[in-house]
């Protein structure tokens, strides 16, 4: 008696076992959503757009700098 309550508790244990991991596996899906509305990049995303004004405001610097090179400054 006490062998086949054993059994039936261990079988149990397995279905249950078994259920719990292919409802866990069933939710393990490979999706891959990709959603791109704007495929070109906007204007701030454009490395030549950033380049040009680091290289405007290096010569602003620069042309400020050479300008009061021989006046005192206060």
């Amino acid at each position: 008696m006490k062998a086949s309550k054993t059994f039936g508790f261990l079988a149990t244990a397995l279905f249950s076992g078994l259920a719990l991991i292919n409802s866990v596996l069933a939710q393990d899906k490979d999706l891959d959503i990709k959603i791109d509305l704007n495929p070109e990049p906007v204007w701030y995303e454009q490395t030549w757009l950033i380049v040009a004004g680091g290289a405007a405001v290096f010569i602003l610097i620069l042309v400020a700098i050479l300008k009061n090179n021989g006046k005192k400054i206060g």
